[in-house]
């Protein structure tokens, strides 16, 4: 078949695989990212996604990811508020995605080898988080240029620099661009080492923008956490963390292979802190060894063989939690990249069969086509909206905390506070590990009017669950604020302050506080550290210039107004 119709069809599979998402809505993390984010429905939101962390900053939730608050602006400057459109143009990607696997695989595998692994890897069911949730875009994206790149790289040409640039700045994962870039030099030619010297100045170039992407982020993130790491592994040591992910390997390897059951969340209770040797940990080493074993005979015999294996494991390495501890402990979206290389293995492994046995080779490719275009269809509706995600997060995973905690939130949202309290409290009961459940409960006993007792109680929980994170201690001092404990308040916005000091709200409280206190001397002390830190700040100066003022120190207000008029000046 001529290349322009297996692109085609590869296309064709890819669209129509994922056609059902148009009837998607915005669900869940879109809320945060697109709906809430004033960033994304703003034009400036095409460059001053450039200068602040992924997640809206009310989140702290960190994470650097430019491009997709570029391409969600784009979106939204074309379709406001139409979540089809969204979802329409994660189809295209993911269909652009596919074809730049058909093509990247084209350059090991045969014509035939080729086709079978992109199309597998279109019809993947591992792969509907990624393109039938909204904010999965950033996996793709980054996908699409890491794939660009690693062609670009191939020719030896300097457009592979850009598109490492481009994939770094669709999501922070990309960096394995330069591992994986390597390991095709060195796996895939004769002479791999005179690759790498050959292309040296390519490589000088990755190094070059890495080093700019990591000055950036130390920049961003001067005050605050690059990546909140999952509860899981708070305050584990290395070896259990370990234990753990070899516990994971088989739900990695049947994730790829047979991906029947797929699921929201893999937090506890589902996949839980191994302290000891289990029957999954050996279970795991043992295909651990098999693996390796395998990309080692492999690596004279069958490079390409040894190259999907080693594409897996680098493109897995940031999530893997081998290296240090991730946000996540497994979750589906982010093996999109990763499943290249299972598609890599499954090309060559039909290209190696189909020359033995064609006919039931064709049978077998085409019935785990099949199989897995309806279980991607077929899961796709779960990311319709909030309250379909609820009821399926909570049938599939009743006994994952996060389910619930996922549920709470829900009903949050859709102001139900007498299920989102009991949502809440079984999250609580199933994992007290995270302050998420905690928070979710003091919204909830707020609407309800529970007793203050109930609330502080929760609150008290919420910081003893993570004393680090921001949210519970800024939440304490809001509500604490409200009631009329100022010397509380205070103490608890210092907290949250010291902990993130990007944040305007934790000191406007310090001030707050101490004014109510009449303790002028310390709010003198937080206005000025507030100013010092956020000088742009309107509110900040006008609030000190009215205190001065009350206060008879007249000059300096006037000087803090006089601040004011030209930062309004200088905006308008």
């Amino acid at each position: 078949m001529p290349p322009t119709r297996v692109a085609m069809c590869v296309v064709a599979v890819a669209v129509l695989c994922y056609a059902n998402a148009l009837a998607n809505r915005f669900t869940f993390d879109d809320l945060w990212v697109i709906i809430n984010n004033p960033m994304v429905r703003e034009a400036s939101g095409l460059w001053r996604g450039f200068l602040h962390s992924y997640w809206p900053e009310a989140t702290h939730a960190g994470q650097y990811r430019p491009l997709a608050i570029a391409a969600f602006t784009i979106d939204w400057m074309l379709a406001p508020g139409q979540a089809w459109w969204f979802h329409l143009v994660n189809v295209a990607w993911h269909a652009l995605a596919c074809v730049l696997v058909w093509r990247y695989l084209g350059t090991m595998l045969s014509p035939l080898g080729a086709a079978v692994g992109a199309l597998l890897f279109a019809v993947q069911p591992v792969h509907v988080e990624a393109v039938s949730n909204i904010v999965g875009r950033s996996e793709i994206m980054m996908t699409a240029f890491v794939l660009m790149g690693l062609l670009a790289h191939r020719r030896g040409s300097p457009v592979a620099i850009l598109c490492f640039a481009l994939a770094i700045l669709s999501k922070e994962s990309g960096v394995v661009f330069v591992g994986l870039a390597a390991a095709a030099d060195l796996l895939l030619s004769g002479d791999g080492w005179d690759q790498v010297i050959a292309r040296r100045g390519l490589y000088a170039g990755y190094v070059v923008v890495g080093l700019l992407y990591a000055g950036v982020l130390a920049w961003i993130f001067r005050h605050g956490h690059f990546v909140l790491i999952a509860p899981t592994w708070k305050g584990a040591p290395v070896w259990q963390r370990w234990l753990t992910v070899l516990r994971l390997i088989p739900e990695y390897v049947r994730l790829m292979v047979m991906p029947m059951q797929l699921d929201v969340d893999y937090m506890p209770n589902t996949i839980v802190l191994v302290s000891g040797l289990t029957p999954l940990v050996a279970v795991g080493a043992g295909l651990l060894a098999v693996i390796i074993a395998c990309t080692v005979v492999a690596w004279r015999r069958a490079p390409v063989v040894a190259f999907g294996f080693v594409f897996f494991a680098v493109a897995l390495s940031p999530v893997s939690n081998v290296f240090f501890p991730s946000g996540i402990v497994i979750a589906e979206r982010t093996l999109y990249l990763p499943s290249v290389g299972a598609a890599i293995l499954a090309g060559w492994l039909a290209q190696w069969a189909v020359a033995r046995r064609p006919a039931p080779v064709y049978a077998l490719a085409t019935a785990v086509g099949l199989a897995f275009a309806i279980r991607a269809w077929t899961r796709t509706p779960i990311w319709h909206d909030n309250k379909t995600m609820t009821v399926a997060v909570l049938s599939e995973q009743p006994e994952s905390y996060r389910a619930h905690a996922t549920a709470a939130a829900i009903f949050n949202l859709a102001g139900n506070w007498p299920a989102s309290k009991r949502e809440a409290e079984r999250a609580r009961t199933l994992f007290r590990g995270d302050a998420t459940p905690y928070l979710a409960g003091v919204e909830a006993n707020l609407a309800l009017t529970s007793p203050h007792d109930t609330v502080l109680a929760l609150l008290d929980s919420a910081v003893a669950a993570d004393s680090s994170a921001f949210a519970p201690w800024m939440r304490s001092a809001e509500i604490r604020y409200a009631w009329g404990d100022y010397p509380a308040s205070m103490r608890d916005a210092w907290t949250a302050y010291r902990l993130s000091p990007d944040s305007v709200r934790a000191i406007r409280y310090v001030t707050l506080s101490a004014q109510r206190l009449q303790d002028f001397a310390m709010a003198d002390t937080a206005f000025r550290r507030a100013i010092a830190d956020h000088p742009d700040v309107q509110f900040l100066r006008a609030g000190y210039a009215a205190m001065l003022l009350a206060h008879g120190d007249t000059t300096a207000s006037r000087r803090q107004d006089s601040a004011v008029t030209r930062l309004a000046a200088r905006r308008s």
